[in-house]
C-alpha cells in the first residue's frame, strides 16, 4: 500500500513537473473528499430514505412475526409445566422452526437490501463523478484528485463546491418532478 502511494505521488509529481514546464501558466490543483459527498448529497439522503421506505413492508413483516414468536415463547414457558413430554416436544418444535423462519427471512431482506444498497451506491457514485468533472471544467481545474489524500490545503478542496452542484442538481430534479 505505502509503495503504490510512493508510486502514484512520484507520477503525479512527474506529470506536474512536465505539465509546469510545459506551460508558463501555473496548474490548478484540487481535492475532493468522495466520502463526505457520499454521505451527504441530497441524493444519498433520498436514496436512504427511498431505501426504507422500499423495505418498511418486510421489516414490518418480520416484526411481527418476531412478536408472535415471543407470544408463543411466554405461552409455553406459562404453560409448559401443564403439557405432556408429547406437547413439550412438538411446541418446541414449533418455536424453532418458527425461529429458523424468521432468520432466514431476515437474511433474505438483507440480502435485498444490500443489493439495492449497492445499486444506488453505484448510481450515486457516477453522479458525484460527473459532478466533480462538471465542477472541474467550469472552475478551470487542470487536476482534481480524491484517493488516498492524507492532508489537502483548503485552498484547493472543492469538496463544498460538489456539494452546492449536487443539491442545485437535486432541487432542479425535484422541481422538474413536481410539474
Amino acid at each position: 500500500m505505502f509503495r503504490m502511494t510512493k508510486i502514484v505521488l512520484a507520477t503525479f509529481l512527474m506529470c506536474f513537473t512536465l505539465i509546469s514546464s510545459a506551460e508558463e501558466t501555473p496548474v490548478k490543483l484540487g481535492v475532493v473528499n468522495v466520502g463526505l459527498l457520499l454521505e451527504q448529497a441530497p441524493q444519498a439522503k433520498d436514496a436512504s430514505a427511498n431505501l426504507e421506505k422500499e423495505f418498511a413492508p418486510q421489516q414490518n413483516e418480520l416484526k411481527a412475526l418476531a412478536s408472535n414468536l415471543e407470544k408463543k415463547q411466554n405461552d409455553y414457558q406459562k404453560n409448559k409445566a401443564v403439557m405432556s413430554e408429547a406437547q413439550k416436544v412438538t411446541k418446541e418444535r414449533e418455536l424453532s422452526m418458527m425461529t429458523r423462519e424468521i432468520q432466514r427471512r431476515r437474511n433474505d431482506i438483507q440480502e435485498l437490501l444490500n443489493l439495492r444498497r449497492n445499486e444506488e451506491l453505484a448510481k450515486l457514485q457516477t453522479l458525484v463523478n460527473e459532478a466533480i468533472k462538471t465542477i472541474g471544467k467550469q472552475q478551470g481545474f487542470d487536476l482534481i484528485l480524491y484517493e488516498g489524500i492524507a492532508y489537502t490545503n483548503n485552498r484547493v478542496d472543492v469538496t463544498q463546491d460538489v456539494l452546492k452542484y449536487l443539491q442545485q442538481v437535486s432541487k432542479k430534479q425535484r422541481s422538474d418532478f413536481n410539474k
